[in-house]
């Protein structure tokens, strides 16, 4: 598992007028939609999505806009779905799972945008542009996000019996603009924010699971951050790959893989209520979470460096997806919590401590 700099056409975006912004130009090649190669090449189950988390002081939020290729008994074999998941968190947890037609749905290929609705995702001027206003939950979001890190990819991420994912990571970026949840407008100006992109094909319900998490200092002045991410077989019982890496100044400064990352589980995490999106799913899976740990400790050792992370969660939100080919589900669990980081790196020491998601996936 590696980290690179991504790859692919300049799309969009004026990117200043006789100067150069080397992040917007790297997100621009490297971030562009990839879009579902069916009906051309005949493969169908393609899966790809743009998702952000934003932290302000009293607001979490999470937004996903998503293309997927469902299979239908009539019709076209794979039928391309656009859907828009918004989790938001201000004291409890709140969002939905909102699903479009292709006459409501516009999103080129080869671009940084995408239309759903009258929600909007776009890059524009050096940063992501994002309007969301949910139908049937009061959640409305006005935002700006200015990367401040060049993006970095793990390509050909293996899962279990599958195609790899892709992915490209925006680790850190600043939000400025509203978050409305139930009328009551919260006003972010440079809040902490962290953006991915993943695709690929695979089906959900085969026999992978992922542990994916990422922590943003509360001091804006801070330079480290970091992104964990690990892939496992259903049972977690065998690792297919894992990294811990950390940027410092809008840059990955280390990255330790496979052998060099060790991971514990502390407790397990007991909500006494959980938000289930789509909310009809919770019919489904009503139960409540029963292997989501309480606390998460991630380190990276080598013979010169050393990082220890710690994850604590506080509260959990659940997307509910059916499987693919069979009538299970796939349960993402969302958990907000806090991080702290203590180490050395190239003799350096490393202090970083503040909001996070982490995100469990399982059954």
């Amino acid at each position: 598992m590696s980290f690179g700099w991504g790859g692919g056409p300049l799309g969009q975006g004026r990117q200043g007028e006789g100067r150069r912004d080397p992040i917007g130009e790297a997100i621009v090649r490297a971030d562009f939609l990839r879009r579902s190669p069916f009906p051309y090449s005949g493969v169908g189950g393609h899966k790809e999505w743009w998702h952000f988390c934003v932290h302000g002081p009293e607001v979490a939020a999470l937004i996903n806009f998503s293309l997927v290729d469902e299979r239908r008994r009539e019709g076209p074999a794979w039928v391309e779905v656009s859907r828009l998941t918004c989790l938001v968190h201000d004291g409890a947890w709140d969002g939905d799972v909102e699903v479009f037609g292709a006459d409501e749905a516009e999103a080129p290929g080869g671009r940084v945008r995408a239309r759903y609705g009258h929600n909007v995702m776009f890059f524009a001027d050096g940063a992501y542009h994002i309007r969301v206003k949910l139908r049937e939950r009061p959640v409305e979001m006005d935002l700006v996000l200015r990367p401040t890190c060049l993006p970095g990819r793990a390509p050909n991420l293996p899962l279990e019996g599958g195609s790899p994912i892709q992915w490209v990571v925006v680790p850190r970026l600043l939000a400025t603009g509203t978050i409305t949840v139930g009328g009551k407008v919260h006003h972010l100006r440079g809040a902490p924010a962290y953006h991915d992109h993943n695709w690929g094909h695979w089906s959900w319900g085969d026999d992978f699971a992922w542990e994916w998490g990422f922590g943003l200092s509360d001091r804006l002045e801070s330079p480290w951050h970091m992104v964990f991410v690990r892939l496992t077989n259903r049972a977690r019982t065998r690792i297919l790959a894992q990294a811990l890496s950390i940027w410092r100044d809008g840059r990955q400064r280390r990255t330790f893989r496979e052998q060099d990352v060790v991971l514990r589980h502390e407790g397990l995490l007991r909500p006494s209520a959980v938000t289930k999106i789509p909310r009809v799913m919770g019919l489904v899976a009503p139960e409540l979470p029963t292997d989501v740990p309480r606390r998460l400790h991630v380190s990276g050792r080598t013979s010169r460096d050393a990082v220890s992370c710690v994850f604590e969660g506080h509260d959990v939100g659940q997307v509910i997806i059916p499987n693919d080919h069979d009538f299970g589900v796939t349960i993402i669990n969302e958990v907000s919590g806090y991080v702290s980081m203590e180490g050395q790196i190239g003799g350096e020491d490393v202090h970083m401590a503040g909001r996070a998601v982490f995100e469990f996936l399982g059954s």
